[in-house]
């Protein structure tokens, strides 16, 4: 658990650890820094508790905490937590068990409730519970909140820990993952308290922000080979994500062949120089003669158009073959 500056939450967060019915455990706390009264919390409560190693090091970023407290981790199973949240008493033992009884799973996390109130992307992560969930939506965001994280030891060593990049660490670890074929879930339960406070990294950090977690996507989405023999993509969506998107391909030399709208446009309309074809009812010839040779790329951000898209997209199942994947 990296710790900076978290001296409100931060005693009730270590409570709610203290009472876990798993006994058999270390805290490995990397206080990063803190210039508030973390330190002294932390003091505190590692008189009180010997399972907790406290760490203290100059300010130097969350990346480096993390990897400095996973050198530390002697035991052979880690759970990640943040110094601002708090954990049901049941939640690392429900992990492990759950963890134990299903030996192909490589990374778990856990459902989480929100606080003040459940947050918008925690309801859409809280939705994908089994591997083939958090896979088909891995392009829109970190589906597993980095709180929950709990995998075999073997996992961090294997992925060399977390790295710096201009772009989310907790995200970038599980791209890395998906990278590999590893295989994911979550135990369908709560078991993780996550606040919601204006000043979380999340909220202040541009790392965490929309072109740098696009950035991410089309990172990995190449490193994973989705574009091998394809000449390029075509985007679904000619608004301020599918242009962000496109962007970023062409940044990394890879040819835009196209742009979708969801309703009939004028002829030989063109977004960023590029041709943008309309829809009515069916995909356009010009798409259908790419197919085979490009991917889909759906910037559809409402579910209920998303879905249509998808409809749309199956109808042509028995004529082509349209590989797509979904960024927002």
């Amino acid at each position: 658990m990296p710790v900076h500056n978290n001296e409100s939450s931060l005693a009730e967060c270590l409570e709610s650890i203290g009472r876990q019915t798993m006994n058999d455990f270390e805290l490995v706390i990397v206080d990063d820094g803190s210039t508030d009264n973390s330190r002294k919390i932390l003091t505190h409560h590692a008189g009180q508790d010997k399972r907790i190693k406290l760490i203290r090091q100059p300010r130097r970023g969350i990346v480096q905490a993390l990897n400095r407290g996973l050198q530390d981790c002697k035991g052979r199973y880690i759970a990640r937590m943040d110094g601002d949240d708090w954990m049901h008493p049941h939640r690392l033992q429900r992990q492990l068990q759950f963890f134990e009884e299903h030996r192909g799973l490589d990374l778990i996390g856990s459902l989480v409730e929100g606080l003040p109130t459940t947050t918008d992307y925690q309801k859409w992560s809280n939705a994908l519970v089994t591997d083939e969930e958090i896979k088909e939506e891995i392009f829109i965001e970190s589906p597993i909140m980095h709180p929950t994280f709990f995998a075999n030891r073997i996992l961090f060593d294997r992925l060399r820990g977390y790295r710096q990049n201009p772009w989310p660490e907790d995200y970038d670890f599980i791209l890395r993952a998906y990278q590999q074929n590893l295989r994911f879930a979550k135990v369908d339960e709560a078991l993780v308290k996550k606040k919601d406070s204006p000043t979380r990294l999340s909220r202040v950090d541009w790392r965490y922000k929309r072109p740098a977690m696009f950035r991410a996507k089309v990172h990995y989405f190449l490193n994973c080979g989705f574009l091998k023999n394809k000449k390029g993509v075509v985007i679904a969506g000619t608004g301020p994500s599918g242009r962000n998107i496109a962007s970023f391909f062409r940044e990394k030399g890879i040819a835009v062949l196209g742009f979708i709208d969801n309703r009939p446009g004028p002829p030989n309309r063109t977004v960023m120089g590029i041709p943008a074809w309309g829809i009515d009812g069916s995909l356009p010839d010009e798409l259908m003669a790419l197919m085979g040779e490009t991917y889909l790329v759906l910037a559809i951000g409402g579910k209920n158009e998303y879905r249509k898209w998808i409809r749309l997209i199956k109808s042509h199942a028995l004529q082509t073959a349209i590989e797509f994947k979904r960024f927002i």
